[in-house]
């Protein structure tokens, strides 16, 4: 599972309470070691504002961060921090997980996103902060609410920084599809592997290859029905079936729509 989508799991699964929203400005080249003797108290979600620095945490995991990286969990670990030589501004929002669900154990380990930054970032931040002064009920349900909001976003932004080229993974597309011709090849499977939905992936094939995604299957599968054929060796519904077909008078129908004759006929002609 990518790490995008794990983080999603556990935040969606494990109960979250958000304890203190901050944003921080540190001069440049300094070193902060004030969680070295004393672990975090607290997990956090960590996003680089301007700026960059390193986060090492129980002295050997070094992290850095800047603009469009993001660091999440932490809980109970030990951390020094070296800024950089432009100094670095940077968000910490600090939570606390529910420890009877499994999924909280993921908090206690250190999780690196990059993400594409988007300035709706800083903004949201900035009304976290807002909403973290602010007493009552209410305004702890605001925090909760935009906290999960400015989570989901980022780790959206994450993905989509993670995902491939169109043109690429309609390269790959197309490779699998030569492959796996022979079986069960759906446009919800096809979009799924990439995380698409098979709308946008059928446009996105569609502007690659001239033709549909099921359209580019049937067309392999009758080009490869057709040398079969042309080899005189196999009954009509035996290369139904190889090429991915149980019903031969499907195929039968297919095969004549892509080559104006049906397979009966050119198995005829080379029997001649």
């Amino acid at each position: 599972m990518e790490r995008y989508n794990q983080l999603a799991q556990a935040f969606a699964r494990t109960s979250i309470d958000v304890y203190g929203v901050y944003k921080s400005k540190l001069e440049a080249n300094r070193l902060y070691r004030g969680h070295v003797d004393q672990p975090t108290a607290y997990g956090g979600i960590i996003l680089g504002l301007r700026g960059s620095a390193r986060f090492t945490f129980n002295g050997s995991n070094s992290i850095e961060v800047s603009q469009g990286k993001a660091i999440i969990g932490g809980y109970q670990m030990r951390l020094a921090l070296e800024v950089g030589e432009t100094g670095c501004e940077y968000a910490l929002i600090h939570f606390l997980a529910d420890g009877r669900t499994p999924q909280a154990a993921l908090f206690q380990k250190v999780h690196q996103l990059e993400y594409m930054f988007e300035p709706s970032i800083l903004q949201m931040v900035d009304e976290l902060i807002q909403i973290d002064a602010e007493p009552g009920e209410m305004a702890a349900l605001q925090k909760k609410a935009l906290f999960y909001q400015l989570l989901a976003h980022v780790l959206r932004l994450a993905r989509l920084q993670q995902k491939p080229k169109n043109s690429e993974v309609m390269e790959e597309t197309i490779r699998y599809i030569h492959a796996h011709y022979h079986e069960p090849i759906t446009l919800g499977q096809l979009a799924a592997r990439y995380d698409m939905t098979p709308k946008y992936f059928s446009a996105a094939f569609r502007k690659c290859t001239g033709v549909g995604p099921i359209d580019y299957v049937i067309h392999c599968r009758m080009k490869r029905a057709h040398q079969l054929l042309m080899t005189g060796a196999f009954t009509v519904s035996a290369v139904a079936r190889s090429v991915g077909y149980q019903d031969p008078y499907y195929f039968s129908r297919l095969f004549k729509k892509q080559f104006g004759v049906a397979p009966s006929y050119v198995l005829l002609e080379m029997k001649k």
